[in-house]
């Protein structure tokens, strides 16, 4: 979308744990590369023109205190693409593009410089990308200093990847939605409607193992929805043993997941009361490392960074996107992100990453 006029020319330093605004220069090449001739000279004014446009960016940024701590914790959406197909979803695939690895880059530069603490990368499903996931793991660990978590389905992780990438990870979270082959499939987990041949909970517990193997804290999510809320998990989430277990209650978006003409998904029939929400919570409170959120805990209390790195608002029950940080820098683009930071501060959104 940005390949034109965001390229970027910056260099990758091998660390920048004490880098700050005042030296975000360092991560620019010194001087362009001259080869001699006209077309060295053009090569090297298209040069100086990229370098000039992301110093720019760097400008709008507009650090300061309050934006530095609005923005500690991101998630970016990498891309809205999926394997699989959850009935719920509320952030579905309307689109399957992703941004090339030079502008993500640039803009994980520019959220650092920001304030940005913690980058969760997140999709549709991010292991859809696996080479695309790695290298921006790896630019935000090694490069950046950031603390690096991801979200996924578990379904196309392997021990491949973990063994290649796992070092610049620092938390995995995967979604388990139920203990139940078919309830999995009637949620759209897995493979498809067949619940003999869904195969969701063994992967996730060879993933929880891998997390084991590389030192990455392993996280769990679930939705809680009218085919699961009954359920008692309590033994099965004891196994798993993760460091975090997330609870959330399904929750509908416009243009999303409510059944109209511009949506993929309708998830008003998996939609729990408020009260049966609480039943499920109630049931499981034995186990310490839970976190429910309720639809008014979690609907405003994320940053959310889409496939086009975009702040995207669900304040008025939707998700409207705002002006890209490639193009407005973060401050600018932050007043656009209807984020309850409160709210954030309220559900435990910092913690020991």
């Amino acid at each position: 979308l940005y390949s034109e006029s965001f390229v970027s020319p910056w260099t990758t330093p091998s660390t920048s744990a004490t880098k700050t605004k005042s030296s975000k220069l360092l991560y620019r090449t010194n001087d362009p590369t001259s080869f001699g001739g006209e077309e060295s000279s053009t090569n090297d004014r298209s040069e100086r023109r990229r370098q000039q446009q992301e110093e720019d960016l760097f400008d709008l940024n507009d650090v300061n205190d309050d934006t530095k701590e609005l923005v500690k914790s991101v998630n970016y959406f990498i891309s809205r693409k999926c394997n699989y197909a959850c009935k719920f979803c509320f952030h579905t695939q309307k689109t399957t593009h992703h941004l090339a690895l030079e502008q993500a880059k640039l803009g994980l530069r520019l959220l650092k410089d920001a304030g940005t603490e913690k980058i969760n990368f997140a999709g549709g499903e991010p292991f859809y990308f696996p080479e695309l996931l790695g290298q921006l793991c790896k630019i935000a660990s090694n490069d950046l200093d950031l603390a690096v978590s991801i979200i996924s389905n578990g379904s196309l992780i392997t021990r491949e990847w973990m063994e290649e990438y796992g070092r610049y990870v620092d938390v995995l979270g995967v979604s388990v939605d139920s203990f139940h082959d078919a309830t999995n499939a009637a949620i759209g987990r897995g493979e498809g409607p067949n619940s003999n041949k869904n195969n969701h909970l063994s992967r996730i517990f060879k993933v929880r193992e891998w997390c084991y193997e590389q030192d990455i804290i392993f996280k769990v999510n679930t939705v809680v929805c009218s085919k699961n809320w009954e359920e008692d998990m309590t033994e099965n989430i004891r196994k798993l043993n993760p460091k975090r277990w997330k609870v959330f209650q399904v929750l509908l978006l416009e243009d999303e997941n409510m059944g109209n003409e511009q949506n993929l998904r309708d998830a008003r029939p998996l939609v729990v009361t408020d009260e049966e929400f609480q039943s499920f919570v109630e049931r499981h409170k034995a186990i310490p490392q839970m976190i429910p959120e309720s639809n008014e805990v979690m609907q405003n209390s994320y940053l959310l960074l889409d496939e086009d790195m975009r702040f995207l608002d669900c304040s008025g029950g939707g998700k409207i996107p705002g002006e890209s940080i490639l193009k407005v820098g973060v401050h600018r683009a932050l007043q656009q992100a209807g984020f309850d930071h409160g709210m954030f501060k309220e559900r435990g959104g910092v913690f020991d990453w």
